[in-house]
């Protein structure tokens, strides 16, 4: 005989209370957005308001289609990770800058009553000596750094070296180029330990992670303290640890690269287009929290060289088609271009917020040592910054100037060759029938990625500031495809095993 029993619920006040938390959660959820979105008001203006009330869900259904992909990533990045990623970990820690003291203080204060100073120092003291204990071992070697790429990076770190003779601060100059020959020696022992593409793959990944990561803490900052997370022009920065608004549109725009370029690569599907879409949603909107002109127009080339060299120049065409009349004809575009001017006036504008006359006056001091410079870093620092009244801004906002000033055409010739070297390894890359499938897509990433670090060089330090990990990973990758470039034919790897080996390609 059989007996139908029905379930009965443990506390018959269960459903309702279920009920009540939902409702709750949904009341409290919509409180944030309330005053989230009248910030944006007083910010930005009933338009950029009208569109973030549209964009913010759209975001929220993108980020919950992405959330299996990023668990896989997650599990990925755990599985791989090991002394290459913690190194690089490392170096990003000693560039974190957590609280801002003119270049005099810094100099004079005790270490011991600095403490971010000690964190600074600290991560770089390990870091050397994991370095030297892989020399020691006989695991890494320092042949790396006069060998291929890294040769030219290093050729720059003994120009900047150099210069020490005649800076007009010569101990700001050596902790500077120490810091950044630590950077350079870094990446030459991680080419150098490299056996498969999938090993700087990994660090490429890891470090859209990090950089991705430092933006994340800015937006939480925005949230938790949205008076002190905007500057006077409502561009968002991160206060602690600080990240200026430029930093988060570099980060902005070169997510929004990498989702894109993954997105149009043949092996994606599933989870990892619904992850690659919400990274393009971050990006963007990181971009456009940031107002940083520069990153649009460093995005937008970017982007023309990853569709050009994917062959998709036909999307190229339709967002020109699609976006021009918009701008044109309605009014879209006055307001893209209020957006833009940032409520700076047309003078302003001109002299690029400042940089002009930074630049101006740097061309002037280096007139007066044209063969020499004024010192590696210290040039910029001192010889123009200081003298301008800038004591609290760190660099010229322009690798190249920062280079002419203080080292003359010598350091420029140098950073010159790494950088149209990697870009043009990374070109070759793109269409070598002896790399896979998969290795020409990543070489149209990092062609792109590249694009965009270039144009952005010429109004920010990408290049030459500690700790420049995109460029250096960058570096790094280009540096193996034209090792494998040059093998002889019968040495070039089977396609079986690099399929194998680049299978793990999350989280980015």
């Amino acid at each position: 005989m059989s007996v139908s029993t029905k379930h009965v619920p443990s506390w018959p006040g269960a459903t309702a209370l279920r009920s009540t938390i939902v409702f709750a959660g949904f009341a409290l959820f919509g409180l944030l957005l309330t005053i989230g979105f009248s910030q944006l008001f007083t910010r930005f203006g009933i338009a950029a308001t009208a569109a973030m009330v549209v964009a913010v869900p759209f975001a929220f259904v993108v980020g919950v289609g992405a959330i299996p992909g990023l668990a896989s990533g997650l599990r990925s990045l755990g599985r791989s990770f090991g002394w290459r990623e913690s190194l690089w970990a490392l170096l990003f820690i000693s560039a974190m800058t957590f609280e801002v003291r003119n270049v005099h203080e810094t100099m004079n204060v005790p270490m011991e009553s600095n403490k971010w100073l000690a964190l600074r120092l600290g991560s770089e003291v390990v870091i050397v000596l994991v370095l030297a204990w892989r020399v020691a071992s006989g695991k890494n070697s320092l042949r790396y750094l006069f060998a291929g790429l890294p040769a030219f990076v290093s050729l720059y770190c003994l120009v900047s070296l150099v210069s020490m003779a005649w800076s007009i601060v010569p101990l700001f100059t050596l902790f500077k180029v120490a810091e950044y020959s630590l950077d350079v020696v870094a990446c030459a022992f991680l080419i150098e330990s490299t056996n498969a593409p999938a090993d700087l793959l990994n660090v490429l990944n890891w470090t859209f992670v990090l950089y991705a990561l430092e933006t994340a803490n800015a937006w939480v900052g925005a949230v938790i303290s949205p008076a002190t997370a905007w500057d006077d022009m409502g561009r968002l920065y991160g206060f602690y640890p600080m990240v200026g608004a430029n930093g988060i549109g570099t980060t902005g725009a070169v997510l929004t690269l990498v989702g894109i370029s993954r997105l149009l690569w043949r092996d994606r599907r599933g989870s990892s287009r619904a992850w690659y879409w919400a990274l393009i949603v971050y990006g963007v909107a990181s971009m456009v929290a940031s107002r940083t002109r520069h990153s649009f127009a460093s995005f937008a080339v970017g982007l023309l060289v990853v569709l050009i060299l994917a062959k998709r120049k036909w999307i190229g065409l339709v967002l020109v088609g699609a976006t021009t009349p918009l701008l044109v004809f309605t009014p879209i575009g006055s307001i893209v271009v209020e957006y833009m001017r940032r409520g700076q006036s047309d003078e302003d504008i001109r002299g690029l917020t400042s940089r002009v006359d930074f630049w101006q006056y740097a061309w002037q001091q280096l007139a007066q040592h044209p063969l020499t410079g004024l010192g590696a870093y210290a040039g910029g620092r001192f010889g123009v910054l200081e003298k301008l009244g800038h004591v609290d801004a760190a660099a010229l906002h322009s690798d190249w100037a920062e280079i002419m000033t203080g080292t003359s055409f010598w350091g420029v010739l140098a950073m010159l060759l790494a950088v149209v070297g990697t870009g043009w390894f990374l070109y070759k890359g793109t269409s070598s029938r002896r790399l896979s499938p998969l290795e020409r897509d990543l070489s149209v990433e990092c062609s792109g990625v590249m694009a965009t670090l270039t144009l952005h060089s010429f109004f920010n330090n990408e290049f030459t500031w500690h700790s420049p990990l995109y460029f250096l990973a960058l570096l790094g990758y280009a540096e193996l495809v034209r090792r494998k470039l040059r093998a002889k034919e019968g040495a070039a790897p089977s396609p079986v095993v690099v399929g194998a080996t680049l299978k793990p390609i999350h989280p980015f």
